[in-house]
């Protein structure tokens, strides 16, 4: 049976007809009036409360797909509906991106009933969510930490970064070697740390330092990818004086083609930066 999905329309999404996902809704059903200036953000099919896509047949006595699963948990099959005591475990999304997201990590499944059972108006969900993402069309994310050796890079070609990192975490970092993952990952964290918890005005300072010189490189027509230069001007353009701006230098920039998917398991860092990817989020 044919379904009525929700639409997601947060700001971030593309507009109108540029977006896959008012594309897909419009092909669905040609009543559909896709507003031009709208963002299509997220097409969720699945059964989440906040989404249950509505069942467009009136011989079935159920309204919705989750009222539909419920009534009919066989279909699921032996193993998943004892997995998960009958339910759709995951949600199938599209995403339209035009502007950065901003980053997260999912916690682990464990972590997750945690965080869900004492705080559910802040984690609704109890599951973890591991995502699949496959673009759609060409799509850009922040996926990971990069591996040691190009953040230590980072950190000596960038004296803005350097400057709200410290001295002290800095070296560290370029003291750590890779037959040490343990001294890596600590040296690493206290690094990241130190750059999420400075103080906003210094580093806004240093920021507005960063963008200043890179623009004043482009200017020049100097080669700015030392500084991830192009990347970093267009984020500052989406979100100025964020601090997000600067995980360009801890984070994998992914760039997929349509067809080409990546995974993002539990406590990855990562962030959809622009594209359309398919999304299965268990």
């Amino acid at each position: 049976f044919p379904l009525s999905c929700a639409v997601q329309s947060y700001a971030w999404g593309k507009v109108g007809l540029e977006s896959e996902v008012a594309k897909l809704l419009a092909s669905s059903d040609p009543l559909v009036q896709i507003q031009p200036n709208q963002p299509y953000a997220e097409l969720w099919m699945g059964t989440h409360p906040r989404g249950d896509a509505i069942i467009r047949d009136n011989r079935i006595p159920q309204k919705t797909l989750g009222q539909w699963i419920a009534d009919n948990p066989a279909c699921l099959g032996v193993k998943v509906k004892e997995a998960f005591q009958g339910h759709l475990p995951f949600l199938f999304k599209v995403l339209s991106v035009s502007t950065a997201l901003s980053i997260q990590a999912h916690p682990n499944k464990e972590l997750a009933a945690k965080l869900h059972a004492q705080f559910p108006e802040h984690y609704p969900d109890a599951n973890h969510k591991p995502e699949m993402a496959i673009a759609l069309t060409p799509f850009e994310g922040l996926c990971g930490f990069r591996p040691v050796e190009e953040i230590v890079s980072f950190l000596q070609s960038v004296p803005e970064l350097r400057a709200l990192i410290g001295e002290v975490a800095a070296e560290q970092l370029e003291r750590s070697g890779s037959d040490d993952p343990r001294g890596v990952s600590a040296a690493l964290r206290v690094c990241f740390t130190r750059l999420m918890k400075s103080e906003k005005k210094f580093f806004v300072d240093q920021l507005n330092m960063l963008v200043k010189r890179i623009s004043q490189e482009v200017a020049e027509g100097k080669d700015t990818s030392g500084s991830n230069g192009d990347l970093l001007l267009r984020l500052h353009s989406q979100y100025p004086g964020d601090i997000g701006c600067f995980t360009i230098y801890f984070l994998n920039l992914v760039r997929l083609e349509p067809g080409e998917a990546m995974f993002l398991g539990a406590n990855e860092p990562h962030a959809y930066l622009n594209g359309d990817p398919l999304l299965h989020q268990a």
